[in-house]
């Protein structure tokens, strides 16, 4: 039971730190988009987050040519680690189970798809903490230096 328990934790801490990265592309579209609207960015996933994001840095809003490189760097960095997150919260990370060996009950399970396997416990480690390292570089990065409106392409 430990090992489950232990495991729970860990997939856990792995939402906890993906709601707060997308949580901070939020932020990070609203401040490149120079809006407050709150409700632009509601209800999104970080797929469309990243794709507006992407549709506003190509309008020209980020001052230097380095950090608008850097921040399209970023964004794809977040999609390839968000994209594992979707691999664990979404597989069979579970051994037993008495009604679907494998398997949990509401979780995504397909067929046809990657063989699904179980997670080390530091590989839960290293994905959480590589989200939180994301969103931290997110908030914490130079590209938000953005041209006004006017100068904009």
């Amino acid at each position: 039971m430990e090992w489950l328990d232990e495991t729970h934790r860990r997939v856990g801490a792995i939402c906890n730190q993906s709601t707060w990265l997308e949580y901070q592309l939020e932020i990070a579209y609203m401040e490149l988009a120079d809006t407050d609207d709150l409700s632009a960015t509601q209800g999104h996933w970080y797929t469309d987050l990243i794709k507006m994001i992407k549709a506003v840095v190509a309008q020209g809003v980020v001052v230097d040519a380095g950090q608008e490189k850097a921040l399209r760097d970023l964004l794809s960095r977040i999609s390839s680690t968000m994209k594992l997150r979707d691999q664990v919260v979404h597989s069979t990370w579970i051994r037993n189970n008495s009604t679907k060996p494998g398997h949990v009950t509401g979780q995504r399970w397909y067929r046809n798809r990657e063989a699904t396997r179980d997670w080390t416990m530091d590989e839960l480690d290293q994905i959480a903490k590589d989200l939180q390292s994301l969103a931290n570089e997110l908030s914490s990065a130079t590209w938000n230096a953005v041209r006004p409106p006017e100068e904009r392409i």
